[in-house]
């Protein structure tokens, strides 16, 4: 008999706890994400960017809002909301914001956990013109957010971190 776990979706708070759940997370989605297009070297350099005191003080940057999802009480994945970024040409002027990160493991892709994060950053976002991502062009999850009204705008420019093509997405209001 398979027993169902809670997926629940909360902000994310500067504390050890967290601060290690997070990092965990973004290292492992980025070897799950990444780990098969980029070379060891690339990988490592990827992933050096992000330590547990950076990510301290991006979730205590008040333009940053970090979530993470939970199947049951297991970190599953991660999203970040920000201002920050080289946003699209036609969101020139518009009061939006980034979805600069989204990932849930590869083990919990089934549960329901990535319905419960992008739910949660679309209420997030509400009050705002658009919502945009910046993706690289062969993330399997583009499907999923299309689903959720990102569509593609057509410019394409490379990715800040990794040496990957990547695709603009926008969910307008």
């Amino acid at each position: 008999m398979e027993t169902t776990q809670t997926i629940t979706t909360r902000f994310v708070v500067v504390n050890e706890a967290n601060i290690q759940a997070l990092f965990s997370l973004i290292t492992t989605l980025g070897k799950e994400q990444y780990g098969h297009l980029l070379t060891g070297k690339q990988l490592d350099a990827y992933l050096v960017t992000f330590t547990p005191q950076q990510l301290a003080s991006d979730i205590n940057n008040f333009s940053n809002q970090w979530l993470m999802v939970y199947a049951g009480s297991e970190p599953a994945g991660y999203a970040l909301i920000t201002s920050a970024g080289s946003r699209p040409d036609d969101l020139t002027d518009k009061k939006v914001k980034r979805l600069a990160g989204f990932g849930v493991l590869q083990q919990y892709a089934d549960s329901g956990c990535k319905e419960a994060l992008i739910k949660k950053c679309l209420q997030i976002s509400q009050s705002y013109d658009a919502l945009w991502m910046h993706e690289y062009t062969g993330n399997p999850l583009l499907p999923f957010f299309e689903e959720n009204k990102f569509l593609p705008t057509g410019q394409q420019a490379a990715l800040d971190n990794l040496p990957l093509q990547g695709i603009y997405l926008i969910r307008r209001k």
